[in-house]
C-alpha cells in the first residue's frame, strides 16, 4: 500500500492544493500555522474515516458549504471525501472507493495509519482522561466495534449521570428503578470496556521492554499497570461492577455523577520496576510513548496483512538527536510522512520535501 499523491479543496485554510508524495519519506516543511497538521489529518480522514484534531465539521474552510479531498494510490483505488454542511447547519459525509460510496467509511475500508503527536509524548505528565483516551484509541483502531462500544458506554454514562442529579426530586422507588435499569446496562458496557484495557496492556507487556530497549540501545524493563476501583476475573466483572454501582448509589446521587467505572481508570507505567512518572526522564517518557506507538505500528500490521501508513507530526521538537536517528531506524521499511518547521540534514538526503 504506497500513497502516491493528495488533493485537497475547501480543507481548512487550503482552497485549492495537491501534491506528489514520496514512497518512502516526505517531509513537509514550514512555519507554524501553514497546514502541515492539515495534510495529515485528510489522509487520516481517508485512512479512518474520522479526524484526529476535533470535530470533522472543522475541516470545512471558513465561508464554505463544501470540501474535498482525494489520495491516490499505486497499488488500489483511489479513494475520494466530500464534507458538507446542509441549511439548517448538519454535517454530511461521504466516502467514494472504486464504485462504492458510504456515509461512514466502513470498518473493512479502513486502512492501517498510525500517528505520532507531540502531545502523545508527554501523556505520562497528564491527565488520566487523556491516557485513556490514548489507550482506548489505539484499541479502536485494532478492533473498530470497541468504538462502539465506547459510544453506547458515554451515552449510557450520560444518561445515569442525569438521572443522578434527580436524587432529591424523584421519588425514591422510582429514582432507584429507574437507575437499575441503567446500571444494568453501564455494567455490561464497562466490563467489555475493562476486559479490552486488560486484554491490550497485557500483550503491551510482552512487547515494550523490547522495543523500548531497541530505542535506547540498553537493557530496560517497561511495564503498564492498569489503575482501576473495579476488580475480579473477568467472568464476574460485569456483576462486581453492577454491586459497585448499586452500593454507591446515594452517594452518587448526593454527588450527582457516577464514581464507579472505566471512566475513572488511570494507567501507569513502571519503568525498570519504578513508576515512571517518578523517575523517568523527559526522554525516557517520550521513549516509553514512543515504544507504544511503534507497537501499534507492529500490531496493525500484524492485524490487517498490510504495512501502516506512518504520520509524525512536529515529533522531532520533542526528541534528541538520538532518539530520533532510532525512530527513524524503527520506521525504515515504512512510507512515512514527516511533518516539521525545520530538520536536520540528514534526514532530508532521501527524502522528497514539501515546502509551504
Amino acid at each position: 500500500m504506497t500513497l502516491r499523491s493528495i488533493s485537497l479543496h475547501n480543507i481548512r485554510s487550503y482552497e485549492l492544493y495537491s501534491a506528489e508524495l514520496h514512497p518512502e519519506i516526505t517531509l513537509v516543511l514550514g512555519n507554524n500555522g501553514t497546514g502541515k497538521t492539515t495534510l495529515l489529518e485528510a489522509i487520516y480522514v481517508l485512512h479512518q474515516g474520522t479526524s484526529f484534531r476535533g470535530r470533522d465539521r472543522d475541516m470545512i474552510a471558513h465561508g464554505s458549504q463544501r470540501a474535498e479531498l482525494k489520495l491516490e494510490f499505486n497499488d488500489q483505488p483511489d479513494r475520494r471525501a466530500a464534507l458538507s454542511t446542509t441549511p439548517d447547519g448538519r454535517l454530511t459525509k461521504q466516502f467514494i472507493q472504486d464504485t462504492s460510496s458510504n456515509s461512514r467509511l466502513p470498518a473493512k475500508h479502513r486502512l492501517p495509519v498510525v500517528l505520532f503527536e507531540p502531545d502523545e509524548l508527554r501523556l505520562l505528565t497528564s491527565s488520566p482522561q487523556r491516557r485513556r483516551d490514548f489507550i482506548d484509541g489505539i484499541i479502536a483502531r485494532l478492533s473498530p466495534t470497541y468504538s462502539t462500544v465506547l459510544s453506547r458506554f458515554g451515552r449510557t454514562l450520560l444518561q445515569r449521570n442525569e438521572l443522578l442529579k434527580q436524587f432529591e426530586i424523584m421519588k425514591r422507588d422510582a429514582w432507584e428503578s429507574h437507575l437499575f435499569a441503567w446500571d444494568v446496562k453501564l455494567a455490561e458496557l464497562g466490563a467489555s470496556i475493562i476486559k479490552a484495557r486488560r486484554n491490550f496492556l497485557a500483550h503491551a507487556n510482552d512487547h515494550l521492554s523490547r522495543i523500548y530497549s531497541q530505542l535506547t540501545e540498553s537493557e530496560n524493563t517497561v511495564l503498564s499497570k492498569y489503575i482501576s476501583e473495579i476488580q475480579g476475573e473477568a467472568d464476574v466483572l460485569q456483576q462486581t461492577i453492577l454491586s459497585r454501582l448499586e452500593s454507591s448509589r446515594q452517594s452518587d446521587g448526593l454527588r450527582g455523577f457516577t464514581s464507579i467505572g472505566p471512566h475513572r481508570d488511570d494507567l501507569e507505567l513502571l519503568l525498570n520496576n519504578h513508576p515512571a512518572s517518578e523517575i523517568a526522564s523527559r526522554g525516557e517518557m517520550r521513549t516509553i510513548m514512543l515504544a507504544f506507538k511503534l507497537l501499534e505500528v507492529e500490531l496493525q500490521e500484524h492485524h490487517t496483512g498490510k504495512k501502516p501508513l506512518i504520520l509524525l507530526d512536529d515529533v522531532f521538537s520533542e526528541l534528541d538527536t538520538h532518539r530520533e536517528q532510532r525512530l527513524m531506524k524503527a520506521l525504515t521499511n515504512y512510507q512515512t510522512i514527516i511533518t516539521a518547521t525545520d530538520l536536520r540534514d540528514e534526514l532530508k538526503i532521501n527524502a522528497s520535501i514539501i515546502s509551504l
